[in-house]
């Protein structure tokens, strides 16, 4: 999967706050919005996004799919597969409660965590939410503390503009209207 900046047709139907741009991952299988002077890097079956060049310093928004059957993805508890995403990695000394966001299909659940960085002994902080659709998708963001107020507007901007399934045969137009 490679980025592709594209120069939009002037008709297009994209739409986004001044100062971000959109994001769509696999021809519209996920899309967000994101601030337009960002980094963005193609992984495998990812894509991550950095407010700078990647460094220690740098914010880092990851975003993953996953492909789960269409029966199997409404069983699944998205509050448990959340903390199942959280790993040992980190020893927080904080952790938020659940928070939930249901838009149509879409439902969302995520969390916080704050710890002290154990290599750099510096106040950090890590979201991950969980969203299911038609597909689940896995969105994870860590910065240091001191970075939080601004970045925080960032999260809420993914995750208010976060749309699955709306297929985009022409990314220079939009998403196909039916």
């Amino acid at each position: 999967m490679g980025v592709e900046k594209l120069k939009l047709k002037g008709n297009h139907t994209w739409k986004s706050k001044p100062g971000y741009s959109i994001c769509v991952i696999d021809r519209g299988v996920v899309r967000f919005d994101y601030p337009s002077n960002w980094i963005v890097e193609p992984d495998e079956g990812a894509v991550h996004l950095h407010d700078r060049p990647p460094s220690v310093e740098s914010c880092d928004l990851g975003v993953s799919i996953f492909r789960v059957p269409a029966e199997h993805v409404r069983e699944l508890c998205l509050d448990d597969m959340l903390q199942d995403t959280l790993g040992n990695g980190r020893k927080p000394y904080q952790q938020s409660e659940i928070h939930h966001v249901a838009r149509g299909d879409l439902e969302i659940a995520w969390l916080e965590q704050r710890y002290i960085d154990a290599e750099y002994k510096r106040d950090a902080r890590f979201r991950v939410a969980l969203a299911r659709g038609p597909v689940l998708c896995l969105i994870s963001m860590n910065y240091w503390s001191n970075r939080a107020a601004g970045l925080e507007r960032v999260w809420e901007e993914v995750l208010r503009t976060l749309v699955f399934g709306v297929r985009v045969e022409d990314p220079t137009a939009g998403p196909v209207v039916q």
